[in-house]
């Protein structure tokens, strides 16, 4: 009978508890694991670790933002490549990688280079690719295709040359007598770096006069410029005077000038022309930002969002100070730019009225007064008639306005900067001349073939 009780009482526990274990809050799953790679010591400072966790966490509240968005503007150039049928074969990453090799003295000078970067050449291969593919969309957006780089290279084949370059020790005397005494000691058989080491007045002696290889664009003085490029490996110049002191130089080796090979050239020749065209490297970047739907979801850098948001904006400053615009600046299906009239001749100190219910809006200086009227084209300049390109029209109780008119009838001035897509206004008289009448932007959805700040 007590054996049937005891596991009478058994059961109603375990019941009971079942039934409690069912009342609880539910359990939260325990936090997955932390990866092994986040507690990876990739440093000892005095025995104590560094590790990849620490380097993220700094990353992210420092360079990261920069981080991102050079993965992000990779991602774009390589699917706008590919959406173009632009590629970059591996001889080309080779033959710009010697291009620049050959800027540097040596392997090492190379190596310390990707040093200061802190990158690795695997890196910089990357990087090289990138810019040969933004260099390559650049030539088509320009229409220039291979037969019109050739014809280029082949017009103007002096512009792309390895200039000459000369491995120049050099003997720094304070006197014309003391350089004297220095060649005479040459011409005995002294040793150069030992001489320059001995008596040398200049910072290089303590490397034997040693300044590397060196450009004549790296020489300041021209006569030394004319002396030393003139020598050839081994010769020792004579004394050559440079303002208020005297050289001696050793050409240890030299590299003749020597024209690049299309393929060589082919860069710096898309450079030339874009430049030529003004379209920076810069700016197609942003076209791509400006066409491409981008969600920087990292909550750290999410600020991001808002400044991406920002290259579509247009901009407006004036004297220096950036507007808050009551309506966005927008270009009309015509090309013509508009922008808020009342706000931005405030900016440059003009008093201001607007009716409403007439659609008129005046401004005037204390030299000026301007007269403008809704869906009227021309504008009252004191007893003058101005025409404008585009008409006054109200949007949301704001007067949209052609900006040159009204602003030169006040003094002012106005330049447009396509890459930053900012209209720049500068008040008073005395401004600079902002001819910016044709300026061809991407609004990244309508090319506009012209904009116009009539």
């Amino acid at each position: 009978m007590r054996v049937h009780r005891l596991a009478l009482l058994v059961c109603v526990a375990v019941v009971a508890l079942g039934v409690a274990c069912a009342q609880q809050e539910p359990v939260e799953p325990p936090a997955p694991p932390v990866p092994a790679w986040a507690d990876e010591v990739l440093a000892v400072v005095d025995g104590k670790p560094v590790t990849r966790r620490q380097i993220w966490w700094e990353m992210e509240q420092g360079s990261g933002g920069e981080v991102l968005d050079d993965l992000v503007v990779g991602m774009l150039v390589a699917n706008e490549a590919e959406r173009q049928g632009v590629k970059v074969a591996g001889p080309e990453v080779d033959a710009e990688l010697a291009r620049l090799k050959a800027d540097h003295d040596s392997e090492d000078a190379f190596a310390e280079m990707l040093q200061r970067r802190g990158q690795t050449l695997k890196g910089f291969r990357i990087t090289i690719q990138r810019d040969l593919l933004i260099e390559k969309l650049l030539a088509k957006r320009m229409g220039v295709d291979e037969a019109g780089l050739q014809a280029y290279y082949d017009t103007h084949r002096d512009e792309f040359v390895r200039a000459r370059k000369v491995h120049l020790y050099d003997i720094v005397a304070l006197t014309l007598a003391d350089a004297y005494a220095v060649r005479e000691r040459l011409a005995a058989g002294e040793k150069f770096t030992a001489v320059a080491s001995d008596v040398s007045h200049d910072p290089t002696s303590k490397q034997g006069g040693d300044r590397g290889w060196i450009t004549r664009d790296d020489v300041l003085c021209e006569g030394v410029a004319d002396v030393v490029f003139a020598m050839e490996m081994g010769e020792v110049s004579d004394p050559v005077v440079c303002e208020d002191h005297c050289h001696i130089f050793y050409a240890a080796a030299v590299k003749p000038r020597e024209l690049l090979s299309f393929e060589e050239a082919r860069p710096e020749i898309i450079r030339t022309l874009r430049q030529q065209r003004g379209i920076s490297k810069e700016f197609y970047i942003t076209l791509l930002k400006r066409a491409a739907k981008i969600d920087i979801t990292w909550p750290t850098h999410s600020y991001m969002n808002e400044m991406l948001a920002d290259l579509d904006r247009i901009k407006v400053v004036v004297d220096g100070v950036r507007l808050k615009l009551p309506r966005p600046a927008h270009i009309l299906p015509s090309g013509n730019l508009v922008v808020p009239g009342a706000v931005i001749l405030t900016a440059m100190g003009a008093d201001i009225s607007y009716d409403g219910d007439t659609g008129i809006l005046e401004a005037s200086s204390a030299d000026a007064r301007v007269r403008l009227v809704k869906g009227l084209g021309v504008l009252a300049a004191g007893d003058r008639e101005v025409e404008m390109k585009e008409t006054p029209i109200v949007e949301d109780g704001t007067m949209m306005i052609s900006p040159r008119a009204p602003i030169e009838a006040l003094g002012g001035s106005l330049l447009w900067n396509r890459e930053e897509n900012t209209l720049y206004v500068k008040s008073g008289a005395a401004v600079e001349d902002a001819d910016a009448e044709a300026e061809a932007i991407d609004t990244g959805a309508v090319t506009v073939e012209e904009i116009e700040v009539n």
